[in-house]
């Protein structure tokens, strides 16, 4: 028998192990990749990493519904002491011209509030159209929604610049949502979550996360697809539905967990309604949002908490100062206390309490929210649009959401010891998740002081322990399976995987019976003699395009502290630009010629379509067609007013369009 007859069977039987081997194994959850740098004037905070179009690396903070919203070049104007620059901006013209970016026609133009607690004035958004890589995975075609010259307007009347945007993480029931435009069919924009298990990425439409804090350092944790177990700790709060929607917040107290107290109690109830007849004893309904920065309740709650710390109103802000001369500070933000938020489930019997110690609550103001860095306490009396439990509280409580099963989950997080990541797989159809058997106090061992009757007698300032850094932990070889799987749901799998199985073993017996006649010239295959469109290797474009210099030609105004009047330190005047004066290089062709539309199909005036769509105009089988808020808006034409009048205003009113899915 010669050795060619004999390589048949042998290699047949290694790509059988193979296949078996993946069919077993199934899509598993997927990291999102944390950057190495920390964000914000009022944190700082940790963020999402993500690789727009080519090469346009951009941090987000993580948890928005449905689009992800994105400062773009055009808001900084080419001036690098701008807030933003630091988390970088999207460059939607090198976007154009690397062919990945486009409007795709959409119609539907989001407003600039896109997180609840904070009002966000300015200009509505622009629907946007782009791939993203989340550190080892693309999705194309991703939901985006671009920010030019939008601000956070706080109490006082005065605009600020905003410095990060938001990456959206799914919603309810949802695989991507569909847009009209004004030429041709709807287009389908991709959700992370939802396009990932559309394409086999991950087990479930679903998204995990807790978000750490920088000080204590605490790296954050975000999957798809699956959970860290690790990263629970005691009971869980069930709801359903969007994980923004408002709950009922029961109460909040200050408790000392261990050693002596700062204060001439160990524990202080009844802060939620204290002084406000309007709180009833149901509580009252707070929304969760990663966008959002703070704690922001009622001026009632927040004076309350107040009356036992050692902070000063900033009425122009809505925040609290700490007095970082007076001896209870350092015993307060140093102490093994915490600030405890008590929820009802859905039945109100069941209540589930998150504590957050006061190591996490001495936060940092910097530029241009202050001239010089200041600490402070961050609850928030600022709210136009509902009480919001932002960052702040998001350092010490974990959240997720299966989209598909429209169930999220709230409860606590570790402290700084983490242990290594346990990563449990969501089914589609899971309603439940498990904590840890962790310890939580111990969690906390070596991170904040058990004070002793000697510092709160002293007068010397009392120092917390000092951790260093550490990477994120690392995760389990192997996702565990959810625990709610029943036997019908494991056996349809089984089925499932068997087919798949089969369906390869037959596919790769075709691929070796048809290699062995095929003579094909690998030399040739290499120098890209194929009849596929060739594109040269791409390189960061010199000039003011670079997405990393952020020096647009088309912007309307820049980043001010109050527009119509004063700016900001190194933050320049507002100007108007002609569009005639574009550069026309750039702006008078629609593509370049070294980057040939992929397809040809034309629209009513012959219109190409301007990005390559994954879907077609209809959904797949099987996933339903989610209208976005206020569907009436994506039938009108494109806002060709000029640029709101942004003078300061005392109450700016901003709210969202209502969801509809």
């Amino acid at each position: 028998m010669t050795r060619s007859s004999l390589s048949f069977p042998f290699s047949f039987l290694f790509y059988l192990e193979i296949v078996s081997r993946v069919a077993a194994s199934g899509p598993v959850p997927f990291a999102a990749k944390w950057s190495d740098l920390t964000f914000g004037p009022d944190g700082p905070w940790p963020a999402i990493e993500v690789t727009l179009g080519v090469d346009q690396s951009i941090a987000l903070y993580p948890g928005r519904e449905f689009q992800s919203f994105l400062l773009t070049s055009d808001y900084c104007n080419g001036n690098t002491t701008c807030p933003a620059t630091k988390a970088r901006l999207y460059n939607k013209a090198q976007a154009q011209v690397d062919n990945t970016g486009s409007t795709g026609q959409i119609q539907f133009a989001p407003g600039p509030n896109f997180m609840s607690g904070l009002d966000v004035a300015g200009d509505d958004a622009q629907s946007w159209i782009d791939n993203m890589d989340l550190g080892g995975v693309t999705v194309p075609n991703v939901s985006l929604a671009l920010l030019s010259s939008s601000y956070a307007v706080y109490p006082g009347g005065t605009w600020y610049p905003l410095s990060v945007g938001c990456l959206g993480i799914g919603a309810p029931s949802t695989v991507n949502q569909t847009f009209t435009t004004g030429y041709g069919p709807a287009i389908n924009a991709s959700l992370v979550p939802g396009w990932l298990n559309a394409e086999d990425q991950i087990p479930s439409n679903s998204f995990a996360m807790h978000i750490g804090s920088v000080n204590p350092p605490m790296p954050g944790s975000l999957y798809f697809g699956g959970y860290d177990q690790n990263r629970i700790v005691g009971d869980i709060l069930t709801e359903t539905d969007d994980y923004t929607k408002a709950i009922p917040l029961k109460d909040i107290a200050i408790t000392v967990v261990d050693g002596s107290s700062p204060w001439d109690f160990q524990s202080q109830d009844g802060l939620l309604a204290a002084n406000n007849a309007s709180i009833s004893s149901a509580g009252l309904k707070v929304s969760v949002d990663g966008c959002s920065p703070y704690l922001t309740l009622p001026k009632s709650t927040c004076d309350a908490i107040a009356d036992h710390l050692p902070v000063k109103y900033n009425e122009d802000l809505g925040l609290y100062i700490w007095q970082q001369d007076d001896p209870k500070y350092s015993q307060v933000v140093s102490s093994a206390s915490t600030l405890d938020f008590t929820f009802l489930g859905g039945s109100n019997t069941q209540r589930v309490t998150i504590s957050v110690p006061f190591r996490h609550l001495n936060l940092t103001l910097t530029e241009p929210l202050v001239n010089s860095d200041e600490q402070y306490f961050p609850c928030y009396t600022g709210a136009t649009s509902g009480y919001t439990l932002g960052r702040a509280f998001l350092q010490d409580a974990f959240v997720g959401a299966n989209w598909d099963s429209k169930t999220w989950w709230l409860a606590q997080a570790p402290g700084p010891n983490i242990p290594s990541a346990q990563i449990i797989t969501l089914a589609e159809g899971d309603t439940e998740i498990q904590s840890s058997k962790n310890d939580w106090k111990e969690s906390w061992s070596g991170s904040w002081k058990a004070l002793t009757p000697q510092d709160i007698a002293g007068s010397q300032a009392v120092s917390p322990p000092t951790l260093t850094p550490t990477s994120n932990p690392t995760a389990s070889p192997s996702p565990q399976p959810s625990s709610g799987l029943s036997t019908g749901a494991a056996a349809g799998i089984g089925v499932g995987v068997g087919v798949a199985g089969l369906a390869a073993i037959a596919a790769l017996a075709f691929f070796f019976l048809r290699r062995r006649k095929a003579n094909i010239n690998a030399k040739e295959l290499d120098a890209g003699t194929s009849n596929g469109a060739s594109y040269p290797p791409h390189e960061t474009q010199a000039g003011p395009y670079n997405a990393q210099n952020g020096d647009p030609r088309h912007g309307y105004y820049a980043p001010v502290k109050a527009p119509g009047t004063s700016t900001s330190p190194n933050i320049s005047e507002p100007y108007s630009h002609s569009p005639n004066s574009m550069d026309p290089s750039v702006y008078n062709q629609h593509y370049g010629s070294q980057y040939p539309q992929q397809y040809n199909q034309q629209y009513p005036g012959g219109l190409v379509q301007p990005y390559a769509q994954h879907y077609s105009a209809e959904l797949p089988t099987g996933y339903q067609t989610t209208e976005l808020p206020a569907t009436g808006v994506y039938n009108t034409p494109g806002n060709s007013e000029p640029p709101l009048n942004r003078q300061a205003s005392p109450n700016p009113s901003h709210e969202l369009p209502s969801s509809t899915h």
